[in-house]
């Protein structure tokens, strides 16, 4: 038997195995702390599915500069032009800190990646 038999046998076993494996690619992706005041005109919403879409205003610098109710921004840096402005989140995790977003004294970390679909998916709650 020849390499690319062999090849083409593996490729066909693979292809046949792999509908049986899932892949988390949330926990595959690098991820970096955003900080997040509540109140304001921050927005909480169903995703229609078994989610949460968190609305917020990008803050106008890095977190230790301070931020308005209902704005988030990054640990280290303000948000640049055409980041997203939503995060997204499974609402089992939501569970633990939508009722903190409410309060403008209330601040939440999230550890977020950019999923380049419009959305900062939370892959942790907190710092």
């Amino acid at each position: 038997m020849t390499v690319n038999a062999n090849f083409a046998r593996f490729v066909a076993v693979f292809a046949v195995l792999s509908p049986m494996f899932t892949f988390n690619t949330a926990n595959a992706q690098t991820s970096y702390p955003m900080t997040c005041r509540g109140g304001g005109t921050l927005s909480i919403q169903n995703d229609g599915g078994n989610g949460v879409r968190i609305n917020f205003q990008a803050g106008r610098g890095a977190a230790p500069q301070g931020l308005s109710p209902g704005q988030c921004t990054w640990s280290d840096r303000a948000l640049r032009s055409g980041e997203p402005t939503t995060i997204c989140d499974r609402a089992s995790s939501a569970a633990q800190y939508v009722s903190r977003l409410v309060q403008s004294d209330e601040y939440s970390i999230f550890q977020v990646y950019n999923d380049g679909r419009g959305c900062m998916r939370v892959t942790r709650v907190g710092p």
